[in-house]
């Protein structure tokens, strides 16, 4: 099964997350499947998602069974691929709608120009299923926006409109044509220089790897915890998560 399309006009191909669940989840086949047509340096390439998302995280119903190593290895290969988008030498372009919540909003945060649908509904809410983000985003959403704001959306899992997620620099644009927008920009990174845009995103776009190694790590590590284990079956049997159950019998 294919969970991404591809058309190519040019230099510029177009993704297409395209996952039989309409909130596109991220699983590792995905990812690779992107990771796959990144590894063509000279195509420019767009990002976007078919039906009711951009993407809307990780499938979560592949949580419940995850040991510490096994989520380990899923945030290295989200990051692995994250990590391609972001230092491959041609631009990346987000065409962004619905939800781009967790690993949607971290590949999102990965591109090198973000267009988003006015309705469009951003943020991280790893905190409420017990664990954080794994695919670079404390990283990334922090050097968009500051450390302050940065904590703030992470540690309160809280969410952000198309308006305020411009504001704070989230998003490069907002367009209600957002998909033609997106390749409307591809074309015009075709005709400029290959050499100079390779450098000028070396210049623009690095990101700590230590810090990166250590979100994997505190990922696989949280896989281990009676708040992950809380926070993902709440979330599936679709009620309020009760964290924190051991640290409040201790205080009886």
């Amino acid at each position: 099964m294919k969970f991404i399309t591809e058309e190519t006009t040019g230099r510029v191909s177009t993704i297409t997350l395209n996952s039989d669940n309409p909130f596109n989840p991220l699983s590792i086949e995905m990812l690779e499947e992107i990771g796959n047509v990144l590894k063509d340096e000279d195509k420019i390439i767009v990002i976007r998602g078919k039906n009711k998302a951009f993407s809307a995280g990780a499938d979560i119903s592949r949580f419940p069974k995850m040991e510490p190593a096994d989520a380990f290895h899923f945030s290295q290969k989200g990051q692995e691929i994250m990590n391609l988008v972001a230092t491959r030498h041609m631009p990346v372009i987000a065409a962004i709608h619905g939800f781009a919540l967790g690993g949607g909003l971290e590949l999102a945060l990965s591109c090198d120009v973000r267009i988003c649908h006015p309705s469009t509904v951003f943020g991280l809410p790893e905190v409420t299923l017990g664990i954080l983000p794994g695919f670079g985003g404390t990283q990334r959403l922090k050097s968009l926006v500051g450390e302050g704001r940065a904590y703030w959306l992470i540690s309160t899992g809280s969410r952000l409109n198309a308006q305020d997620a411009f504001a704070w620099g989230v998003v490069t644009e907002i367009s209600d044509q957002y998909e033609e927008r997106a390749i409307d920009i591809a074309r015009q990174y075709e005709k400029l220089p290959y050499e100079s845009l390779s450098y000028i995103k070396k210049l623009t776009r690095p990101v700590p790897e230590n810090m990166l190694n250590l979100e994997m790590e505190y990922f696989g590590n949280l896989f281990e915890t009676e708040n992950r284990l809380e926070g993902v079956s709440a979330f599936l049997e679709k009620r309020k998560p009760d964290f924190n159950k051991s640290i409040k019998k201790d205080k009886l």
